[in-house]
């Protein structure tokens, strides 16, 4: 992966490795989990902050005209960090393990679910 990487933290103490995408460009039809996320505001303690996590089997079509996306970008979601994972069981286990580690604002009523 290039150095244009997040690592997020797991619930389970695991490290995930996100890419840092722009929120306009062309995506690929692959599988895997993505997050629209507020950057690190310059401050020692100011981020970066996950305000939505998602999965897909194809980035293509969830982020082309995701409906989160405004939401996020009104508090302040700049990039989308993805992660490519092939197989749907793997993006369900790690999609879980970082809504509970992360709890994004606009997943509460996944949280609900997964708690």
């Amino acid at each position: 992966m290039n150095s244009n990487t997040y690592n997020w933290q797991g619930a389970c103490g695991r490290w995930y490795e996100l890419e840092i995408v722009r929120a306009q460009r062309d995506w690929e039809q692959v599988g895997g989990i993505y997050m629209f996320v507020k950057p690190h505001d310059g401050s020692q303690f100011g981020g970066p902050i996950c305000l939505f996590i998602g999965k897909t089997d194809d980035f293509s079509e969830a982020l082309a005209r995701h409906d989160m996306w405004q939401a996020a970008e009104n508090l302040g979601a700049r990039e989308i960090h993805l992660i490519a994972i092939k197989h749907a069981e793997t993006r369900g286990r790690v999609m879980k393990d970082l809504l509970e580690a992360q709890r994004p604002i606009l997943n509460k009523s996944m949280l609900r679910r997964v708690a």
